[in-house]
């Protein structure tokens, strides 16, 4: 996930903590594109942490030359999501939340203003809507807010509370929101567990534990563990759970101090939620320590059917990193493409050793044609790579001139 300058210090000096223990000329978004034209959108996070918003005519601009944001970007603050044919800049500032569409001449423009008390967690919806949960981060409270956001209205369709508490009796051991995702009438969201009591945000060694939902209505219905692996995703990230198209749940838990959390003797895998469940799959997990690429998975990202692209970390480095090493920039993470369903690797060529994802994750992949784009930072540039998924080849792109990451890619059409 992609956070503003103040969002980001805020976390990190909360996670230091932690011991294991623009104008518009439209005012809304068009329902329906009437033509084929389309521009590709990112999101861009300079190294002084200004957040830009840039347009290219061609996915060629992505893989050529440089790019930079001087003179061309929209200066705008927010988590970027591409849905549902806009690219959503979810804000928690005073100024809101800001939804951005190309108009009729195709020039990327800023429709309607939503406010956000809080984000921590965001996934999509088979039904083109989004989720955010809003947290408290300092467990003041253990109530957390779960909304359905309308992209073609800029509204949200539904909110409700729900209690994360593990135990209503001590509400200072909670459960914390990694991702969400939506398969049919269910919502899910993947948790880890944390301990707020003396002030400060302990991570607890945790099993797989996933809370799910009725969707629309939101409505609690039960949780889910499994001691096969570890907790599922990490914080603020949003890629530790995937739907893909059979309309199956897939989870990703680390169990690595690359990713936050104590590590356990539980293997760090892969576990399923078959379509229309509500319980892990007993007869499905996906070993990825023991597989041909010993590594621990810290972020998966869709690139359809039932493949995905994961961001690992060897299971020798692991131990002599530091915690959240999710957020270094240090080259220790590799990069796999997993067919779920046959359970098989390929892994990516072409790509070097490559840093962390920073607090952005959901939406930083762009997949068109049988390729997969997204930025990396691989020593002392960085660059979008562009990674055949059939071939697992990945070839260098633009290099990125003020910065290090493009936290989101999209396509829109006018």
């Amino acid at each position: 996930m992609f956070v503003n300058k103040f969002q980001k210090c805020f976390a990190l000096a909360l996670l230091s903590l932690t011991t294991f223990s623009c104008s518009s000329d439209d005012n809304a978004p068009q329902e329906e594109p009437s033509t084929t034209d389309s521009k590709y959108v990112a999101s861009y996070w300079l190294d002084d942490y200004t957040q830009y918003i840039l347009d290219f005519n061609s996915i060629d601009k992505l893989m050529t030359g440089e790019i930079s944001a001087k003179g061309v970007g929209i200066e705008q603050n927010g988590s970027c999501f591409p849905v549902e044919n806009t690219f959503f800049a979810l804000s928690t500032d005073d100024d809101g939340s800001a939804s951005f569409h190309l108009n009729s001449a195709g020039k990327l423009v800023q429709g309607g203003k939503l406010a956000f008390e809080s984000s921590y967690a965001v996934g999509y919806t088979d039904d083109k809507r989004m989720i955010n949960i809003g947290a408290t981060w300092d467990g003041s409270s253990s109530d957390y807010e779960l909304m359905i956001y309308n992209p073609t209205t800029i509204s949200v369709d539904g909110r409700k509370f729900n209690d994360f508490s593990v135990d209503p009796s001590n509400k200072k051991i909670l459960y914390w929101p990694t991702g969400a995702a939506v398969s049919g009438d269910k919502l899910f969201v993947p948790v880890y567990t944390k301990d707020v009591t003396d002030g400060t945000n302990k991570v607890l060694s945790s099993d797989a534990t996933m809370r799910i939902y009725k969707y629309p209505s939101l409505d609690y219905v039960t949780t889910i563990k499994d001691t096969r692996t570890t907790a599922i995703g990490m914080y603020y990230t949003n890629t530790g759970i995937v739907q893909t198209q059979s309309g199956d749940i897939y989870t990703f838990s680390s169990n690595a101090r690359a990713g936050g959390y104590p590590v356990t003797a539980a293997a760090s895998g892969v576990l399923r939620v078959k379509k229309g469940d509500a319980k892990f799959d007993p007869g499905y997990f996906f070993d990825l320590e023991a597989s041909t690429i010993k590594g621990k998975v810290l972020a998966a990202y869709p690139l359809g059917g039932e493949k995905v692209f994961i961001s690992y970390i060897p299971v020798s480095v692991d131990p002599d990193k530091s915690v959240y090493s999710f957020l270094s920039t240090q080259t220790i993470f590799k990069s796999a493409i997993l067919d779920l369903a046959n359970k098989t690797i390929l892994e990516v060529t072409g790509l070097p050793d490559h840093g962390g994802d920073e607090f952005f994750g959901l939406g930083s992949l762009l997949v068109e044609d049988g390729k997969a784009y997204k930025s990396f930072v691989t020593g002392k540039e960085a660059r979008v790579y562009q990674i055949d998924i059939a071939t697992g080849t990945a070839k260098a792109g633009a290099l990125l001139k003020e910065g290090l990451y493009l936290p989101s890619i999209g396509k829109l059409t006018f």
